[in-house]
C-alpha cells in the first residue's frame, strides 16, 4: 500500500492518471474531520484528463492514528502540504467535500504559494453558525416526536442514547446519505480513532456542533479566495442550497450548481452529474 511517513504518522493515498496528461492534477478532500477517502474512489473517472489523488487524512481510515494534541486545523493543513511537496506538485486543483470544503479553505488561506489553479467546494463549511442554522430548518421538517428528542437529549446530554441515534438516523436519512445500500455500508467500516476526532472536533452529530469547531467562522475571508471557485450543494443538502447559494456571491469568481435529486453524499448517490460539473469546470479553468 502506498505511504507517505512524516512528523505526523503515515498517510494513505491513492493516485491514478498519467503524469504527462494536459490537465492540472486534482487533489481531493474527504470529509470528516477524521473521515476517510473509501467512498471517493469514483474521482477516478476524471483519470483520463489528468492526474487524481486521494487520501485518508492522518488520524482517520487507513493512515495512521494520531494523538489528541494533533486533532487541530493546523495539523490537517501542513499535512496537505507535506503530500503536496512529496507529490511535486508545480499548479493543481483542490476538490473538497464537506469539512474537505474547509481544509480547503484553510489550505488556501493559510499558506502563500499556495499553487492552487481553483478549488470546487462541494457541500461547504465555512461557519458553524450557518450550518446550524441550516440544520435547525431541516430538523423542523422531522415529526413532532423526534424533534422533541433531539431537543431534550441535546438539553440534558443524552446524546448517546438510543432514541437521539433514531431520530439522528432519520435526519440523516434525508439529508446526509439517501442511499440505503451505501447507508449501511459505511456503518460498517470502523475507524475508531477517526470518530473520536469527529466528536472531539465536531460533536456528537452532524447537526449538533460542541467540539472545537463549533465557533468557526470562515465567511468574511470568503473574498480573499482570488482563484476560479465552483461551489456545489445538493437538493436536499444539509449544506443546503440557500447557504451555498450565498458563498458562492460572496466569492470574487464562483458559480453555484445544485445537484438534483442528492443530499449530502452526493458523490455516494449522484456521482455521474457530480463528475460532470466537476469535469466541466475543471477544463475551463485548465
Amino acid at each position: 500500500m502506498p505511504y507517505i511517513e512524516h512528523k505526523y504518522g503515515k498517510t494513505y493515498y491513492q493516485t491514478r492518471g498519467n503524469k504527462k496528461s494536459t490537465g492540472k492534477p486534482l487533489v481531493c478532500l474527504h470529509g470528516g474531520p477524521g473521515g476517510h477517502a473509501v467512498w471517493m474512489k469514483d474521482m477516478f473517472r476524471l483519470s483520463d484528463e489528468r492526474q487524481i489523488f486521494i487520501y485518508d487524512q492522518i488520524g482517520g481510515g487507513r493512515s495512521s492514528a494520531t494523538k489528541k494534541s494533533q486533532w487541530h486545523i493546523r495539523t490537517f493543513v501542513n499535512e496537505l502540504k507535506i503530500l503536496v511537496d512529496t507529490w511535486k506538485l508545480d499548479e493543481f486543483h483542490l476538490f473538497g467535500a464537506s469539512w474537505g470544503t474547509t481544509l480547503a479553505l484553510e489550505y488556501y488561506l493559510n499558506r502563500r504559494n499556495n499553487r492552487v489553479s481553483s478549488i470546487t467546494f462541494q457541500s461547504p463549511m465555512f461557519s458553524a453558525k450557518d450550518w446550524k442554522q441550516d440544520a435547525a430548518r431541516l430538523i423542523k421538517g422531522l415529526p413532532a416526536e423526534q424533534r422533541k428528542i433531539i431537543r431534550y437529549c441535546q438539553e440534558v446530554g443524552a446524546t448517546d442514547s438510543k432514541v437521539y441515534q433514531a431520530a439522528m438516523s432519520e435526519y440523516y436519512a434525508r439529508h446526509v446519505l439517501r442511499n440505503k445500500t451505501r447507508s449501511k455500508q459505511r456503518k460498517q467500516i470502523r475507524n475508531l480513532n477517526g470518530n473520536q476526532i469527529y466528536e472531539y472536533m465536531w460533536g456528537a452529530s452532524e447537526f449538533h456542533a460542541t467540539g472545537t469547531l463549533k465557533d468557526y467562522d470562515r465567511v468574511s475571508d470568503l473574498v480573499n479566495v482570488e482563484c476560479p471557485s465552483l461551489v456545489i450543494c445538493g437538493e436536499h443538502d444539509e449544506a443546503t442550497p440557500r447557504s451555498g447559494k450565498r458563498y458562492a456571491k460572496q466569492l470574487p469568481d464562483a458559480r453555484f450548481e445544485m445537484i438534483p435529486d442528492a443530499s449530502h453524499a452526493i458523490l455516494s448517490e449522484r456521482p455521474a452529474r457530480l463528475i460532470k460539473a466537476i469535469r466541466g469546470f475543471l477544463k475551463e479553468t485548465d
